[in-house]
């Protein structure tokens, strides 16, 4: 039998926010291959409401989408007390000193450069909610 195992016991949650469909559904194959539960929302607008009633286990967003910026969703998110814990993920096309800094400020734990390695996302995310 070939693959890894996924891990005995619940899946951890991750939310996926992107409004390019083919990252979002790369990245959430990846991550459910490697056993996580993903849930992908393409609509920023949309996002918010989903994270709150998910309560996800880690957020995982495009810095720049349509109509949105990544750092305003965060800072909305870490204003939810019910949900402010929730570590986020940026990632964007931009390399910009001014974007990786001012995601982090915003409050992500990460900032992840694309074209998204795989390995150093799992890696990443192992890491964030140290399983």
């Amino acid at each position: 039998m070939s693959g890894k195992a996924k891990p005995a016991g619940p899946r951890r949650k991750i939310i996926i926010v992107d409004d390019d469909v083919l990252i979002r559904e790369t990245v959430r194959l990846a991550l459910d291959h490697a056993g996580y539960y993903v849930i992908a929302v393409g609509e920023p607008e949309r996002a918010l409401a989903v994270i709150r009633a998910e309560k996800p286990d880690l957020v995982i967003m495009d810095l720049y989408m349509p109509g949105s910026d990544g750092r305003d969703l965060i800072r909305a998110l870490k204003s939810d007390p019910e949900i402010a814990k929730t570590p986020v993920i940026l990632f964007s096309g931009s390399d910009e000193a001014i974007d990786v800094v001012s995601g982090l400020q915003s409050g992500a734990v990460e900032y992840l450069g694309k074209p998204i390695d795989g390995e150093v996302l799992l890696a990443k995310i192992k890491h964030i909610l140290k399983a």
